[in-house]
This record gives C-alpha cells, sequence and structure tokens, in this order.
C-alpha cells in the first residue's frame, strides 16, 4: 500500500538548529505533507515552503517559555492532535512526538534525534536535574515505552541513539545521518585566509563546555574565538578574561560569517557529549580539523588521526595535546570526512526506508 495522506511531526520550533533543519529536508522530501509540531516561536524564520505548521495546545507563551514544565504534558497535547486521521506518520523526536496517534493502521516512521534526554539520560544534559524533571521521570519512562512498541520503524541519527533505542525502548533502529550542509561550508575554502585561531561554535549552555576551547586555546598558545550565544556568556567572558592570549566572543554569527569562521580557524574544538553534533561536520567541511572527546556522534563523525583527534576526557591539558597534534591535517582528508554527511546522502537513505513502508517521495525512483 502507499500512503496518500502523509503527516510530518516535529517536537516544537525553539530555534534553528539541526533538528529542525532536519525536518526542513524531511518536509522538501515531502511536499504534500501536513506539518505537525508542539509549539513554534512566532518570530522564528523556517524553511517550509510557504506551508502551513499546525501546533498543539502547548503553542502559547507560558509554555513556550517552560518547556520544562510542559513536558509531562507533550504526550497528551499530541494525543489531543486527533487519532487516525492520516494513512501514515513520519516523525522527528527527541522528547516525545513519537506518541502522536496521527494514525492509527498505517505506518508510523520516526526518525530519533535523541530519546528524551531529560528523561533518559540527564547525566548527559543537566536539565534533567531540576526537581520538576526528576519527580515526572519514571512515569514519563513508562510513558515513553509505551508509546514506542506502538511505532512501526525507528531510525537514529547515529550509532550512539541506536544503541540508546535498544536500551531504553528495546526496539532496533536504522541508522541515517541527518543532513550536513557540506556543500555551503566547503565553498571558496580553498581561497581562505592564514589558519591562525582556535575555534568554538555552539549555544552557550553549560554542557556545550565552551570555557573549556578558551582554556585549552590559552595553554596551546593560541588566539581563541567562540561562536554562538547564550545563558553562559558571562562565565566564557570571565574565563576569557583571565587568559593571556586574544578572545574573541562572536554572538549569533549569521551563516555566512560563521563559514567565514571555520575555514580561517586551525582547529575546532568541541569539548561536549552529543547524540551526533552537527558542528565538527560543518567543520570538516570547511577543511578544518576538529579535537572532539571520544563520546558520543563524534566517534562516528570524526576520523582520528585524520580529520581530527579524539580525547579520553575533557581535560584542558588533553584538549591543548589534541589542538597541537590536529594543526596541519590535510583539509581535504577532513572535506572527505564530511561528505559522508551531506544533504544528499540524507536524502537517498530518507527515501529508501520510507518507501519500504509504502511512503513514497515524489522523486523517488520507487515513485516513476
Amino acid at each position: 500500500m502507499v500512503a496518500q495522506r502523509l503527516a510530518l511531526v516535529h517536537e516544537w520550533f525553539h530555534e534553528r538548529t539541526g533538528s529542525e533543519r532536519t525536518f526542513e529536508a524531511m518536509a522538501k522530501v515531502f511536499p504534500k505533507a501536513d506539518l505537525y509540531a508542539l509549539c513554534r516561536e512566532p518570530e522564528l524564520q523556517l524553511d517550509l515552503d510557504g506551508r502551513a505548521l499546525r501546533t498543539t495546545m502547548l503553542d502559547r507563551a507560558f509554555f513556550r517559555e517552560r518547556l520544562g514544565i510542559a513536558l509531562p504534558l507533550m504526550p497528551m497535547a499530541w494525543r489531543v492532535m486527533g487519532v487516525g486521521k492520516y494513512d501514515a506518520v513520519l516523525s522527528s523526536h527527541h522528547a516525545f512526538a513519537h506518541s502522536n496517534r496521527l494514525t492509527v493502521d498505517g505506518p508510523h516512521l520516526t526518525y530519533v534525534h535523541a530519546p528524551a534526554r531529560y528523561v533518559w539520560t540527564p547525566e548527559i544534559d543537566p536539565r534533567g536535574a531540576s526537581r520538576a524533571a526528576r519527580l515526572a521521570g519514571r512515569p514519563l519512562q513508562w510513558v515513553d515505552r509505551a508509546a514506542a512498541a506502538r511505532v512501526t520503524s525507528y531510525a537514529a541519527n547515529s550509532e550512539e541513539v541506536a544503541a540508546r533505542i535498544a536500551r531504553f525502548w528495546n526496539r532496533e533502529a536504522i541508522v541515517i545521518n541527518p543532513p550536513v550542509r557540506v556543500g555551503y561550508f566547503a565553498a571558496g575554502a580553498d581561497r581562505a585566509g592564514s589558519r591562525e585561531y582556535v575555534l568554538g561554535v555552539g549555544r552557550w549552555i553549560g554542557y556545550k563546555n565552551l570555557h573549556l576551547v578558551v582554556e585549552a586555546g590559552a595553554q596551546a598558545g593560541l588566539p581563541v574565538k567562540i561562536a554562538g550565544g547564550g545563558p553562559e556568556r558571562d562565565r566564557i567572558a570571565a574565563v576569557a578574561a583571565a587568559m593571556k592570549v586574544q578572545v574573541d566572543l562572536i554572538e549569533r554569527p549569521t551563516d555566512d560569517e560563521l563559514r567565514q569562521l571555520y575555514q580561517r580557524a586551525a582547529v575546532l574544538v568541541f569539548p561536549a557529549v552529543e547524540d551526533f553534533g552537527i558542528v565538527p561536520v560543518e567543520a570538516q567541511a570547511a577543511g578544518t580539523p576538529v579535537v572532539a572527546i571520544r563520546q558520543g556522534g563524534a566517534r562516528e563523525t570524526v576520523m582520528d588521526g585524520v580529520s581530527g583527534i579524539l580525547t579520553e576526557s575533557v581535560d584542558v591539558g588533553e584538549l591543548a595535546a589534541g589542538i597541537r597534534a590536529a594543526i596541519g591535517m590535510d583539509p581535504q582528508a577532513c572535506q572527505r570526512s564530511a561528505q559522508r554527511f551531506s544533504e544528499e546522502r540524507f536524502r537517498e537513505r530518507l527515501q529508501a526506508w520510507t518507501s519500504n513502508w509504502g511512503i513514497i517521495a515524489e522523486d523517488s525512483p520507487v515513485s516513476r
């Protein structure tokens, strides 16, 4: 059976980062699907070709600003959206999107960025350590497992996430890495200027450990640039002020500015444990080697000794040694590493997975 009425579902649109860009890529593969999300920041610009995005009862300022409080309500919000309205559903999941019942008899495929980290792995993301999250944790694990049992098929964005799906939900998942704009970040890299500084990129929040990029760069004796934005700005700035090397904080760079930062960096340091981690792939696409921890998605995205260095911990001395070892690695080898995660490869693998369950993209070879 070929699914006719298709719904694409995402968690929420608070900002436009990796999971949101993945959903945008899914929407382009299925241009006639109806689009759903829990909520959306009103001013956030999305690349959905002008299509409507239907939201839930949680799309109110109170909940958008307090997603931790809204967490226990998310499964119910999805259920209220309706039951059995579609022939098939493709969900983009990192909290409770797979608990929707928009299809009952048809296939429900779920692409997993991570099983809800607040519920299952608060040691990775400290936001799950709040009192409210701890109290809700056990009941939400039960709800989450029950929802997982109803899903037809899972895809994970990395081997790391596939292992968590097996551990927490007792389900198998194929791996489809998310789309990365490798062509965009590679454009003009051969004409980039001198590579003289250590770069850190990401949201300025605790578990990203961007203050360690400052310390490691200073220990390696190189200037440091930190690009992003968020509540940890003062902490990063205080660490930077104590260093004997130049440290620049670049808040909310444009895409073009970010590309230039990648292309002119000697090394990107990525001291966070991520489910996949798009930033290291973007840096490699720009010809820049990466120093990252040998945990999470970095084990799959960074080719140790070829496109970067994987360290055993976030010890500053170890990171600094990684910086020294990574400087001068072959930019073309870095770019070849990044090509494994292109937008084209994502689209091909997504279409192959969904077509197995009767969800056919218009430009898929199966539809011709």
